[in-house]
């Protein structure tokens, strides 16, 4: 499948995909190709509208796309927000505002050294879903999220 990408600074590149090609795929591609972080890209399909490629596990071909369609690749600048630790202490993430929960509990668990099966993250009273995404909780720049640490049973 054909595909043309193109950033909003004008730049096109033609790309040549598989027929079954995912978002997350395609993602990975134009990382390769053109050096924009993945966690930073938000894409768009223009095939007559603009659809919102939101979903890295779906295909091209559930989006509509199909050979000579053209993709539009915007990017997220990472904002920072802090996490506030068991131990009151208070640590800085970079992080997209596109990013999941899970992805977060990732670098959580890598910096703090508590597993994400184990973390409770909390913004605002509101306890965070791994899957969603951080945005969808309102976190911008300079948040704070609470990590809590969830008793085990025995």
């Amino acid at each position: 499948m054909e595909l043309t990408i193109t950033l909003l600074n004008g730049e096109s590149v033609p790309l040549t995909v598989p027929l079954h090609t995912t978002v997350g795929s395609l993602k990975s591609l134009i990382h390769q190709t053109l050096g924009v972080a993945t966690s930073t890209q938000r894409l768009s399909g223009v095939n007559g509208n603009n659809i919102s490629l939101n979903d890295d596990s779906k295909t091209l071909i559930d989006y509509g796309l199909n050979s000579g369609s053209k993709v539009m690749v915007l990017i997220t600048n990472p904002i920072q927000v802090f996490l506030k630790n068991d131990k009151g202490q208070m640590h800085t993430y970079d992080v997209v505002p596109n990013e999941t929960v899970t992805q977060f509990k990732a670098k959580v668990e890598n910096k703090e050294k508590v597993p994400a099966n184990q973390q409770m993250l909390i913004h605002q009273g509101r306890q965070l879903e791994d899957g969603k995404k951080l945005e969808d909780y309102g976190i911008g720049n300079h948040s704070t999220i609470q990590l809590s640490l969830r008793l085990r049973g025995g």
